[in-house]
């Protein structure tokens, strides 16, 4: 989790899943953990049955459980309801608990169609970028996209040829870069979708782009500098460093070198996982 949780309550057995953040937890300081940093992730599905059964069962919480489905039954607020949580622990500061509680009344207050936009968002800000292509998805899939302002619609698509952009998938990227820039006219997509193009190593796909859209000369040679510069990004560079250095001792020690090769690919593939995870 990154850091140490002080639980003066019992762990569960069974741990909770946390559908939206895609986690599990063991007690109420993880779940108010989650509540604070994830609070635009929350929605009406927080408020289950299945939460009050398992702080009853698990947690052995019978009276915290029993205001929550009295809540849940007389169709309460969710402000209410996670503020309940809240207070029932301690874990949260005053001016925490106040943030979190003003952010929850704000996506009450917002469509349907914005909190999930929002939420998509925390998803990307957070990494979890599988997730936030299924959010992305689903929201221009939802009958209030047909309503919304082009622009909007064009940012979800932007953003979502981020998010696949993020994962390498750089010919879906490329797609959805291209199909914002259309509904949009922004140079911003342009630029991302003639990137996506570069990584690909695809030089077809970007010169059939750039005419396709009367991209001028200087601009491709601006695009193809930031794209250079980018490559010399100095946390790029350190690491292009250090497979030199591994490569130049290799004959010295290769089973040293091959200890230390397989270790960084399997940090790689781990990374890659986490973001793929549901």
């Amino acid at each position: 989790m990154g850091e140490l949780l002080l639980c003066d309550r019992p762990i569960a057995a069974m741990p909770f899943y946390l559908e939206g953040l895609s986690v599990n937890v063991y007690s109420l300081e993880e779940l108010n953990y989650y509540i604070l940093n994830n609070t635009f992730l929350l929605d009406s599905d927080f408020m289950s049955n299945e939460l009050c059964e398992w702080i009853r069962d698990e947690l052995k919480q019978p009276k915290l459980a029993e205001k929550l489905e009295r809540m849940i039954l007389y169709h309460g607020r969710l402000a209410e309801f996670v503020l309940e949580i809240l207070d029932h622990t301690g874990y949260c500061t005053k001016s925490e608990k106040q943030k979190i509680i003003e952010n929850v009344k704000q996506l009450e207050e917002k469509s349907d169609f914005e909190c999930s936009k929002m939420r998509a968002d925390k998803l990307m800000e957070n990494g979890k970028y599988l997730n936030g292509i299924y959010e992305y998805k689903k929201i221009l899939e939802s009958k209030e996209a047909d309503g919304e302002n082009k622009q909007i619609k064009a940012k979800i698509i932007h953003n979502l040829g981020t998010a696949y952009a993020r994962l390498f998938l750089f010919d879906d990227a490329a797609k959805y870069y291209r199909q914002a820039y259309l509904i949009s006219h922004d140079s911003e997509s342009l630029k991302e979708c003639l990137l996506a193009c570069i990584c690909m190593h695809d030089n077809n796909a970007f010169r059939i782009t750039a005419d396709e859209f009367g991209v001028s000369q200087e601009q491709i040679n601006n695009i193809t500098e930031f794209f250079s510069q980018e490559g010399r990004d100095e946390e790029i560079t350190s690491f292009d460093d250090k497979l030199d250095n591994m490569a130049a001792e290799k004959k010295a020690d290769k089973d040293a070198y091959n200890k230390e090769m397989a270790a960084i690919i399997l940090a790689c593939k781990e990374q890659y996982r986490r973001m793929n995870r549901i």
